[in-house]
């Protein structure tokens, strides 16, 4: 980082910092470089029993609290992009959300930062060396900032006014009350870094104080009849100080979610109203018991008008809905926008007092300037409120139809006491209107702390201050129809954090904007449009295509259930037209899938014999000169050949259970390959399935024509999807022949196949009756043998499939029946797509860099204590690596070699711990 600082410095180039990019307001775009942190800035310490924690820039806030969890500590701020959002940003923005209030936001809740400034310089304000070296080194910076701190506390008008501005949220221009709260020059240094937006220099370490994280908390959506009534109520809230949450809805909120499960009974309520989302927590039950009578006794008592009797919701689910529903309106208008028009979002705060007179003038701007799908929602017990409105940028008239609205929309919440940007930083869409909010010799102050830390005007230039007033109404990014399945797509870029191949090639968010910039480009709108298309094209194919997992599990980020791997999989499927080589190829592998199938087992024995005979690191140089002539890249860990399926086991004498029939089909995948060699294990996987079936009292029945059966995945995923088509009816038919039309619960050992099934088999009954390995496991096996459980430590990965199925904790219920503890992959998804690994062994890799390879991951050790699992926090792959863990145990053969590969541990399927610790169950027991 000091080396391009420098080396930018040097060419007079700006710079401008960018980590996770969930921001929409305009702080990471440039038009010079653009620093793009990976995630090796990923060091961690929690300190004093989780009352501390030092993080780099590349965690996610959601990993960071995940890592605090065992201590019942969490990070202050608590934006609603949680899960996608990293430290960089939120340190760079004064990021705060829905509990944070003013008070746990990044400024009130940091204790140290470690700096690279403009010229290359570290300050690590932990370091009394540092900061001593520092006062020699930029004695220039610390008199300036001392100075400007006495003259700001000397002119007690503009001091009052600084404290009034940050009584309320406010990222609106620099943290200048750091200027009046601090007499330390460290001290003002620091909080002046907090919501700089990068335009003071580079934050490489944070040192936070973390804050009691309550699990006792309940939930109530009071409808007022009135937004006035609304109002009233957060402010009673407010001052009585019982609530933790407020979210409010306006009545055009309400109307987007009303087709909501749970939320239907909108539909009927009356123009005006609006709604009152509020949670309270304790420390206990009782506490939280007290606070939530508050709460009702401090609205019933003001006499204000509901819609319906005030409660606190009993069924969590319910809770769920609402509060999910609350996270899903910028999506739902995103998702229900016209094509090639953009979502905007903006953020303004009020003192409570003027929330009414806010949403009032919200709903008057709307209906001015004809923005007819605009909605207002927020943090209400701050005040802080949510605009999002769909806007296209395709004519002049539409370019001042926006910035009319935007003047309109600043003169009111200035008007109002507010603050323009209350909690997501000041971006380049807001910094022409900082001097309306602040005045003149504010704004002033302001140039002059940008000047002292960047006398060169290089670090993010433009954002939070800037003299060209139309800034906000130039550069406007097009939003062309590209593809049905990511038209909807805002580029909020929640997505990246759950791809494998984010950090080796494109992003879903990027694979979406270079479909986008193609499908411009394709128009011809310039001369040289044609040109550059052919330009991006020779490198998208590998960028965008074949590096894809292609797995959708950047959908389950999504905010609109975007599948990115969907659109992939439609272009692969069009650049192989009917007449090419790759269809025909494709064909000719379906005419012979039986006589294919039935050589991958002696191929891969052929292989594993030469890595016998080699060894390791002989082998593993024979194979990096041979993989890229075939296409298929060897590692240590690659599966032999699996065995023949046998003939079911009869099921033990000893079996006292009552005998039940299930459907057994070994997928291709399991059929084909067997352990790894160093492996304790070496039966193959239908083995061990059918061993432990037999003990738990199943008759298991084969599917005929088990050799030539797949579910398709292998040729969907390549772009073949008629041939997948044709092999999932034919495994349709046969599954329901053998299961009698569902009758008998269907089992695979393979989630990825369970997966394709439960999304694509036509017949109702049979795609209620297959069932995932780890929830088949949880629900029929366990209750039905007797398991002692193996003292030695574990590690277990829900593969991509198995967490869109939702059957993480049934995953970690066989485990922990099985085991001591349970060391739980914190990784999204490994990279592995069926084979695609083995191809382009750099996304297999890349899946699992940031959590599984260098630097360490945060991961979950769970154990049973009395009945009940503790968490504790661990290191992945570290406690595996240190002998931790004795083996890894998931659902998916492929992704179980890649796991392998990366934490130097053998993963396996779960029927292998299932078979090794379990015994048909005693009679008494039975």
């Amino acid at each position: 980082m000091i080396r391009l600082i420098n080396v930018a410095k040097k060419n007079k180039t700006p710079v401008t910092f960018r980590a996770g990019g969930t921001s929409l307001s305009g702080q990471a775009v440039t038009d010079s470089i653009l620093l793009k942190l990976g995630h090796t800035w990923r060091y961690r310490k929690i300190d004093d029993n989780g009352k501390k924690i030092t993080v780099e820039p590349g965690w996610i806030l959601g990993q960071v609290n995940r890592m605090l969890a065992p201590y019942g500590r969490k990070l202050g701020p608590d934006p609603s992009s949680i899960d996608s959002c990293w430290i960089g940003g939120v340190v760079a923005n004064n990021s705060s959300g829905m509990c944070c209030g003013v008070a746990q936001n990044t400024y009130h809740t940091i204790k140290d930062l470690r700096i690279v400034l403009h010229d290359g310089t570290i300050l690590d304000t932990a370091d009394a060396s540092s900061w001593a070296s520092f006062q020699v080194s930029h004695k220039h910076i610390v008199d300036g900032i001392v100075k400007l701190s006495k003259a700001v506390k000397a002119d007690k008008e503009l001091s009052a006014l600084i404290t009034k501005k940050f009584s309320i949220k406010c990222t609106t221009g620099y943290s200048i009350n750091a200027l009046v709260d601090f007499e330390n020059p460290l001290e003002i240094i620091k909080h002046l870094m907090v919501g700089s937006e990068g335009t003071l220099g580079f934050v490489s370490r944070a040192t936070y104080h973390t804050v009691e994280d309550h699990k006792d908390k309940a939930s109530a959506f009071i409808v007022f009849a009135t937004v006035d009534d609304a109002a009233n109520a957060t402010a009673l809230l407010r001052e009585a100080k019982c609530t933790d949450a407020v979210e409010l809805f306006d009545r055009r909120s309400l109307k987007t979610c009303e087709n909501m499960q749970h939320m239907t009974y909108l539909r009927n309520v009356p123009d005006g109203a609006t709604a009152l989302l509020v949670e309270c927590r304790g420390e206990n039950a009782s506490a939280l018991k007290a606070r939530m009578k508050q709460t009702i006794d401090t609205i019933e008592t003001a006499r204000l008008l509901t819609l319906q009797p005030i409660a606190f919701l009993e069924d969590p689910a319910i809770a769920t809905a609402y509060w999910d529903a609350r996270k899903a309106l910028i999506p739902m208008v995103a998702g229900m926008r016209e094509g090639g028009t953009s979502v905007l979002l903006e953020d303004v705060a009020v003192p409570v007092r003027n929330l009414a007179k806010l949403c009032r003038g919200i709903e008057e701007m709307y209906q001015k300037y004809n923005y007819a799908d605009g909605s207002a929602f927020g943090h209400a017990l701050e005040g802080n409120l949510h605009l999002v409105f769909t806007q296209s940028f395709d004519s002049p008239a539409e370019v001042k139809r926006y910035e009319d609205m935007m003047d309109y929309l600043c003169k009111l919440v200035v008007s109002l006491d507010g603050s323009l940007k209350a909690e997501h930083g000041t971006g380049r869409n807001v910094a022409p209107y900082v001097e309306m909010e602040w005045g003149a010799k504010a704004t002033g102050l302001m140039w002059e702390v940008k000047a002292l830390f960047d006398p060169d005007d290089l670090l993010n230039p433009g954002v939070v201050l800037n003299r060209d007033s139309k800034v906000h109404v130039q550069n406007l990014k097009p939003m062309p129809v590209a593809h049905e399945v990511v038209d909807t797509c805002m580029e909020c870029g929640f997505c990246e954090s759950a791809c494998p191949s984010g950090h080796v090639t494109l992003t879903p968010r990027q694979r979406i904007v270079a479909t986008r910039e193609l499908a411009r480009l394709d128009l011809g709108t310039t001369p040289d449009d044609a040109a550059k298309a052919a330009e991006i094209r020779t490198l998208y194919g590998y960028q965008a295509l074949d590096t894809c997992a292609a797995d959708g599990m950047c959908a389950e980020k999504c905010p609109v259930s975007i599948n990115t791997g969907r659109l992939v999989k439609d272009l692969r499927a069009r650049a192989l037209p009917s007449e090419s080589l790759g269809f025909r190829a494709g064909s000719a592998a379906l005419s012979w899938f039986s006589p294919l199938m039935g050589a991958v087992p002696t191929g891969l024995n052929v292989v594993d014999a030469f890595h016998g005979l080699l060894g390791t690191r002989l082998m593993s140089f024979a194979a990096g000169a041979i993989g890229p002539l075939v296409g298929l890249y060897w590692h240590p860990y690659l599966a032999r050949g699996a065995s023949r399926v046998a003939d079911p086991l009869p099921v033990p004498a000893s079996v006292t259970v009552e005998r039940k029939k299930v459907v057994y089909f070994a997928t291709c995948v399991s059929r084909s390959m067997g352990p790894a060699r160093g492996d304790s294990e070496t039966a193959s996987i239908h083995t061990k399935v059918m061993s432990v079936l037999a003990k738990a009292g199943y008759d298991v029945i084969l599917p005929s024509g088990l050799s030539s059966s797949c579910c398709g995945l292998v040729f969907d995923s390549r772009g073949l999807p008629a041939q997948g088509e044709t092999q999932l009816r034919a495994l349709e038919g046969a599954l329901a022949t053998a299961s009698e039309g569902g009758k008998h619960p269907v089992l695979l050992d393979t989630s990825p196949c369970v997966m394709r099934l439960k999304d694509y088999v036509k017949d109702p009954a049979l795609k209620q009756s297959v069932y995932e390995p780890a929830e088949f496991a949880s629900k029929f096996l366990l209750p039905r043998l007797s398991i002692t459980p193996q003292q030695a430590s574990v590690a277990m990965h829900v593969p991509c499939s198995g967490k869109k199925m939702k059957v993480d904790k049934h995953f970690e219920a066989v485990m922990l029946a099985c085991a001591s503890s349970v060391t739980v992959s914190p990784v999204p998804c490994c990279g592995m797509a069926g084979d695609r690994g083995l191809r382009y062994p750099e996304i297999s890799g890349g899946g699992t860099s940031s959590a599984v390879a260098a630097p360490p991951g945060a991961a979950m050790v769970l154990t049973r204590v009395n009945g009940k699992t503790v968490e504790r926090d661990g290191v992945w792959p570290q406690d595996l690596r240190g002998g931790g863990c004795s083996d890894g145990y998931s659902t998916s053969r492929t992704c179980e070699m890649s796991l392998s590969k990366q934490t130097e541990t053998h993963f396996k399927s779960l029927f292998y711990i299932l078979d090794k610790v379990s015994k048909p169950l005693e009679a008494a027991k039975a």
